[in-house]
């Protein structure tokens, strides 16, 4: 009789392990999107955003009449291999937007496996260098939105240097998914939104209203439906986030 029972057990075990598998498979993720955080991490520090950026004008490199009305941007793009069948009209959208920008105004372009593609310039200069510049840039790899955000957030401190801290700073992120370094990503913005007057923005791009940049009070959030809507909406976001309004949509 015992010997009867052993293919039964081990029938049972196999199911049971093949449920625990199933189970792991399905259920879903640790909750580490930014809503996630202990709120005292995305609480504004006053002492660190008034001394930003830090050591300004060091070295006699600051301009000495900056503009506190100019706008320097920067675009981050989602080039990861989700991004293969919208690429083309994605890379087309950055270029429509960034020729509607005032051309006295700032912005710079990164891609998010691709790198720097133009270094903070005039609009006006962007405008006439980008499509060249992003020509080469194909969709493939992760979603490194951290270690993007934590570059961009770089190179605004040193612009931000240069100009004595003047003028409105801002990030803006394109994406059509979750970030592959979620835990670099949560630090980023962490560090972002509590320690500099640097405005972060995300249009997510038929991805709704979940995303983890999404955190109603402390960024900015547009979801749009298509990559046909991506030149619009970031037009849109640019100028709602001159009057420092949250976004909610965007006009045709």
């Amino acid at each position: 009789m015992f010997k009867k029972a052993i293919p039964t057990i081990a029938i049972i075990a196999v199911i049971a392990v093949g449920f625990i598998w199933n189970q792991a498979s399905i259920s879903p993720p640790a909750d580490t999107s930014v809503r996630s955080m202990d709120p005292v991490r995305l609480a504004p520090n006053w002492d660190a955003i008034a001394s930003w950026p830090p050591g300004a004008g060091d070295g006699g490199t600051a301009q000495s009449n900056p503009d506190p009305l100019q706008v320097t941007t920067l675009i981050i793009l989602d080039d990861s291999g989700s991004m293969s069948e919208q690429m083309v009209a994605a890379k087309q959208a950055v270029v429509d937007a960034v020729a509607q920008f005032p051309s006295d105004n700032r912005v710079g372009v990164l891609a998010l496996n691709g790198g720097m593609i133009l270094p903070v310039t005039t609009a006006g200069e962007a405008a006439s260098r980008l499509a060249t510049q992003l020509d080469p840039i194909q969709a493939k790899g992760g979603t490194p939105l951290g270690a993007r955000l934590t570059e961009a957030a770089g190179l605004l401190t040193s612009e931000a240097q240069s100009r004595r801290g003047f003028g409105t700073f801002r990030i803006l992120v394109t994406t059509d998914g979750a970030a592959t370094d979620d835990i670099v990503m949560n630090d980023a913005v962490a560090s972002i939104l509590s320690t500099t007057p640097i405005e972060l923005a995300t249009i997510g791009l038929g991805i709704g209203e979940g995303h983890a940049l999404n955190v109603p009070g402390y960024t900015n959030y547009v979801s749009i439906g298509s990559v046909g809507e991506l030149a619009n909406a970031l037009q849109a976001a640019a100028a709602e986030q001159t009057v420092f309004q949250p976004i909610t949509k965007f006009e045709d």
